[in-house]
């Protein structure tokens, strides 16, 4: 590379850091549920605390859409893997803390459920080869030979400079099992008229033979997730019926999730030419690439197609190790759309956004085009998004308005059982299946 394209790249490289820089010092006044650049305040939940940190990921070990979940004792690992846009080579460290099923901390000292070192390094690390916007791709395996597991339960992973815990750069929820209790589920349309067109029921079965729960009805909490999604799971559902070992969970309203559509997508895998939704490339000192004008879908039929649930998966076509081949570029996203809402805010939504609703991915009027528009910077891959309004007096996550609810959409569920013994300080996760709606009926 001669000295003008390594200045160029220096140059664009500094622009992003300072774009970014000042995006998280503007946000700082703004309501909690709007701000993703949150330096120091530790919140349990998927969160990142630094700008310049980019595509954080936490999944089993060769499966990159699954469930950040492993079996306890199974030989089974995750790999979590981030990129930094700041630094040549910082020196990341990590923990884990223990919590329980609601996300609190448990009451576990690091000990009890640590074996080997309580915090590490994270040593693996490459640095970008010919990227226009250059960074650092740091990776770690867990469990690994310096911190394992000797609890189940729910978990979550810090990440942090310093050695110091309180400067945080980013955390991650995963979670530990075991098959302790088996579960059965069975995916149905929703049972009621006024939902029968919308909605998913999803029915289930605890098994517990061989295995004593004394109270049912207050040492058991069960939680099921849509699609793994953290900002909508049902919580505190008590069985229906004691059946011998069975605790069988019918109900035909409390266990049923809205059916949303299939996820909208689109395809950057490759930037030298057009490829799946995307209308138009431009490459300047960095990449643009500007998808195809989205329309609502609240009115519109079900159609049927491939997703992959709100997921994503880094790539770059060609590549030998897409982890560092893969470039960053600006994805320009526009949603039509006749005026703008006088009280409510449209976000990108999705696994891109770790389920939240982000600044980052907060949508502009654009009168002139009569649309929504947003700008946000993203990884080379293969990504499923959606949009979502937030009525900003109520803060709750809206998605029907603009995409609509099917109750045909395919869907994944997750199902996990938590059990609080006798005499025991945490919550064990005792049981844990995924189930599709795609023999749904």
């Amino acid at each position: 590379m001669d000295y003008s394209a390594n200045s160029i790249q220096s140059a664009v490289k500094v622009f992003i850091i300072l774009t970014l820089a000042c995006s998280s010092i503007s946000l700082t006044a703004q309501n909690a549920s709007d701000v993703y650049y949150n330096e120091g305040q530790l919140v349990y939940e998927d969160h990142i605390y630094l700008p310049g940190i980019k595509t954080v990921r936490l999944h089993p070990v060769g499966n990159d859409l699954a469930m950040p979940i492993i079996k306890l004792r199974s030989g089974e690992r995750l790999l979590l893997s981030f990129d930094d846009l700041f630094e040549e080579y910082t020196e990341f460290s990590y923990t884990v803390v223990h919590c329980n099923a609601d996300w609190t901390p448990s009451n576990l000292l690091k000990q009890e459920y640590l074996s080997n070192f309580q915090q590490f390094y994270i040593q693996n690390y490459e640095y970008s080869i010919n990227a226009l916007i250059p960074y650092t791709h740091y990776w770690l395996e867990l469990p690994n030979n310096n911190m394992n597991f000797t609890k189940s339960g729910n978990y979550l992973l810090k990440v942090f400079t310093d050695e110091n815990e309180e400067h945080l750069v980013f955390t991650k929820r995963f979670r530990i099992y075991e098959d302790v209790v088996s579960v059965g589920a069975q995916v149905r349309r929703g049972t009621q008229v006024e939902s029968m067109l919308s909605r998913q029921e999803i029915d289930f079965t605890i098994n517990h033979s061989g295995y004593t729960i004394q109270n049912p009805f207050q040492d058991l909490q069960v939680v099921l997730m849509q699609n793994q999604r953290t900002d909508n799971p049902i919580t505190n559902l008590k069985p229906l019926f004691l059946q011998n070992s069975q605790l069988i969970y019918q109900y035909d309203q409390e266990n049923a999730f809205e059916g949303i559509n299939e996820f909208r997508f689109f395809d950057i895998k490759e930037l030298q030419s057009l490829t799946q939704n995307v209308r138009r490339i431009n490459r300047d000192s960095v990449y643009t690439a500007y998808l195809k004008v989205d329309n609502p879908r609240n009115i519109s039929r079900y159609a049927v197609y491939f997703d992959i649930n709100g997921q994503y998966t880094i790539r770059r076509l060609n590549a030998a190790n897409s982890n560092v081949e893969a470039d960053y570029a600006y994805v320009d996203f526009m949603l039509e759309y006749p005026s703008p809402l006088e009280s409510s805010d449209v976000y990108i939504y999705g696994k891109i956004t770790d389920w939240k609703l982000l600044s980052d991915y907060k949508m502009q009027y654009d009168y002139s085009r009569g649309a929504y528009r947003a700008r946000v910077l993203l990884k080379q891959g293969y990504y499923n998004y959606m949009y979502a309004i937030m009525d900003r007096k109520k803060k709750g996550v809206d998605i029907e308005t603009i995409e609509g609810s099917h109750w045909e959409t395919e869907n994944t569920y997750q199902i996990f059982v938590y059990n609080r013994e006798i005499g025991q300080r945490y919550d064990r996760l005792v049981g844990y299946t995924e189930v599709s709606s795609e023999d749904l009926y």
